[in-house]
């Protein structure tokens, strides 16, 4: 991305960090308001709006019958993919996703596949041969840095408002009643959480000038019962162990208010 802030900004941000400050008065721990509204695509099987400070983020679910892969005949598909629209920042270029985009998608599905979020293999419908295929399609409306994690909640909320039509085999033939609808087999609720490092200081949730400053990062996914199901480092710099291990603390605390944000959820 380009960098657009100022020799001015930098000095000020820096300033802040080394009085233990933010520029917009958070403590270095706090997360941005969240706020989140579910079933926003009527055309959709499952959707949610997440806006965390200024990031803004739509995720849909849209759910078909398809044919499983060969070496998991069984179970179900889950297929992410997230979309940077030029609107929602002067960085952001119209044309194919590019690779931050591409590594959103990444992040986000192995957070939600290695929870694993929803039993595939209760997605299976004729072993082998159909099986439910979820798309789950994210767009970036609006950006203020904080993209994981906007993202990934975003993508776990509609999963868990996702409904997909019932499904009856008679004599070989398949029935789909789309008036009858049922839940997705959620099995470990996941969500990610970011902390950057600028300046041997540790941050979560960044906005977009303090991600422009970072050393590097750590997003970190977390199963509802504590345990580690993903992590992405970004940026060029090292990290020792001990900073890791402040990161993961971090994340992990944030963790549970993330989690007590999805308890929130009307399903």
């Amino acid at each position: 991305m380009v960098n657009i802030i100022s020799e001015v900004s930098k000095e000020k941000i820096f300033d802040l960090l080394n009085h233990e400050k933010r520029i917009d008065e958070r403590d270095f721990n706090q997360y941005r308001d969240v706020r989140i509204r579910t079933n926003y695509i009527n055309k959709a099987e499952g959707s949610a709006m997440v806006s965390l400070g200024g990031t803004t983020v739509l995720a849909g679910v849209k759910a078909q019958i398809g044919t499983p892969f060969n070496n998991s005949p069984n179970n179900g598909i889950i297929i992410t993919n997230t979309e940077l629209l030029a609107i929602a920042s002067r960085n952001f270029e119209y044309g194919p996703p590019n690779k931050f985009a591409v590594e959103i998608s990444r992040v986000v599905d192995r957070t939600i596949r290695e929870a694993p979020l929803v039993d595939l293999e209760q997605l299976c419908i004729v072993e082998g041969s159909k099986v439910w295929k979820l798309h789950i399609d994210i767009y970036i409306l609006d950006f203020d840095g904080n993209l994981m994690d906007a993202a990934c909640l975003a993508a776990v909320s509609a999963l868990m408002t996702t409904r997909i039509p019932s499904v009856k085999i008679v004599n070989d033939e398949l029935f789909v009643d789309e008036d009858h609808l049922s839940r997705l087999p959620i099995k470990n609720r996941s969500v990610l959480c970011t902390v950057v490092k600028i300046d041997d200081q540790l941050l979560v949730d960044p906005l977009f000038v303090e991600e422009t400053l970072m050393d590097a990062s750590l997003s970190i996914g977390f199963r509802e019962d504590g345990t580690l199901c993903a992590i992405q480092k970004c940026g060029l710099e090292l990290m020792s162990v001990q900073e890791v291990m402040m990161c993961m603390n971090l994340a992990f605390n944030t963790s549970r208010e993330l989690f007590s944000i999805l308890d929130t959820i009307k399903q």
